[in-house]
């Protein structure tokens, strides 16, 4: 079901609701991808590429070459895509089922009219008209989520200081952009860079003592 902007005018305040927990396997794993797919713009704000802790957006400005590049150069990455409406109806359902695809934002102007065929592509997060209302706290939670999956991989592989940055990472996009992420996920964050401080801590200790 989609996060809709329908549903947050309707509703009232909500909670952000983050994607399930996902595992990351380290030995094929690479990094995180965003794609911005819209024939109408030619480059990202400033505030999607402080979220996303990148400046190198894949900009593709047809549906063919969005759909290819998905498929063809994102094997191995996890993949974040915002989208205009009329695009996003034809390159979803191409696209969604993808292992590497993890979420989809749509932009548009007919909210309600793209809300239909959304709806039936669990990995559609948001459809709106208002970036700076909907569709940034909700990237926020979701980049944040998946920075929480990231660092639990390197934590669970001993790359404490590693792990610590994408634990960060996760509670600043939060902290700044998703105030009303969900509390579960917050919590999480909170004990494992918890957990990542004290590994930290003793392994210092332990370093001095020998």
């Amino acid at each position: 079901m989609t996060n809709s902007a329908n549903e947050i005018v309707t509703r009232g305040p909500r909670i952000l609701k983050p994607l399930n927990g996902q595992s990351i396997d380290l030995a094929t794993f690479k990094r995180f991808k965003f794609v911005l797919s819209d024939p109408l713009q030619i480059e990202t704000r400033d505030i999607y590429d402080i979220i996303s802790g990148t400046f190198q957006w894949e900009i593709v400005d047809t549906q063919d070459s969005c759909v290819s590049y998905i498929r063809t150069k994102c094997t191995n990455y996890r993949v974040f895509l915002i989208t205009s409406g009329v695009f996003g109806r034809n390159i979803v359902p191409l696209i969604h089922d993808l292992p590497q695809v993890y979420g989809i934002y749509v932009y548009c102007a007919n909210v309600f009219y793209h809300q239909q065929w959304a709806k039936l592509h669990y990995k559609v997060r948001v459809v709106c008209n208002h970036d700076d209302l909907y569709l940034v706290p909700q990237f926020a939670a979701d980049v944040a989520q998946a920075n929480n999956d990231w660092g639990n991989a390197l934590l669970n592989a001993g790359k404490c200081n590693e792990a610590k940055e994408k634990f960060k990472k996760a509670m600043e996009n939060i902290n700044k952009y998703a105030r009303c992420a969900d509390p579960v996920m917050i919590n999480e964050i909170k004990q494992n860079l918890k957990e990542c401080e004290t590994m930290l801590s003793l392994l210092k200790y332990c370093t001095t003592r020998e």
